[in-house]
C-alpha cells in the first residue's frame, strides 16, 4: 500500500524525473543522485552509504558536544567558548549540522534533501556572519585575533614557508640537461 505522501510525491515529481531522464544532458541527475532506487548494491554504493552514516553520526556528535560546551558554559558562567573545538573553528555547531545534513543527503538521496542542504548551508553562513558582527561589538579587543587564528566552519590551514635548499651538483646537472632546448628541429 502506498502512503498518501508517497502518492503525492511521485505524482508531482515523476513527470519531472521522467523529463530529466529524457535528455542526455540531465540524464545523469536521475542516475547519479538516486542510484539506490534502480541498481543493486555494489561495494562502491555500500561505501558511500557507510560514508553517509559516518558523516551523519559524526556531525550529530560534534553538534551535541559543542552545544553542551556552549550551554554548560552559559549555565556555569565559564568563559566565552574558545577552547575545545572552538579553538580551531569559530562555528563548530554549524559545521556539525552541515556534516550531519550532508550525511543525511547521502543516506536519503533526494533532490529535496539536496536543496534543503544548500539552503541550510547558506542560512548558517548568514547566521554565522551576524553572530560574528555581534561578537566584534561585544569583544572588540579579543575577537579579531580569534578570527585570525580560527576558521569559520573548517580549521584554518596554515602553510609554513619552506626554506629553499641549495641544489646538489647532480641535481643541478640534471636540471640543466632537462631544461636545455633540443637541437633537433
Amino acid at each position: 500500500m502506498i502512503s498518501p505522501f508517497a502518492a503525492f510525491f511521485y505524482a508531482v515529481f515523476n513527470p519531472l524525473l521522467l523529463g530529466l531522464n529524457r535528455w542526455e544532458g540531465t540524464r545523469w541527475l536521475t542516475a547519479f543522485f538516486l542510484p539506490h532506487m534502480v541498481v543493486p548494491p555494489t561495494p562502491t554504493l555500500v561505501a558511500i552509504r557507510v560514508l553517509g552514516s559516518v558523516l551523519f553520526l559524526g556531525g550529530s556528535v560534534l553538534f551535541l558536544i559543542c552545544a553542551a560546551q556552549v550551554y554548560l558554559g552559559k549555565l556555569l558562567h565559564w568563559r566565552v567558548a574558545t577552547h575545545g573545538f572552538y579553538a580551531v573553528i569559530r562555528h563548530p555547531q554549524y559545521t556539525g549540522l552541515i556534516l550531519a545534513g550532508l550525511g543525511l543527503t547521502i543516506l536519503w538521496p533526494r533532490f529535496l534533501t539536496l536543496e534543503f542542504l544548500a539552503l541550510m548551508v547558506f542560512l548558517y553562513f548568514l547566521l554565522a556572519r551576524d553572530e560574528e558582527q555581534r561578537m566584534l561589538r561585544a569583544h572588540p579587543e579579543a575577537y579579531p585575533a580569534y578570527q585570525q587564528r580560527t576558521g569559520m566552519f573548517w580549521p584554518r590551514v596554515r602553510r609554513r614557508p619552506v626554506a629553499a635548499k641549495p641544489l646538489t651538483a647532480p641535481a643541478a646537472v640534471l636540471l640543466l640537461v632537462v631544461r636545455q632546448p633540443s637541437s633537433e628541429g
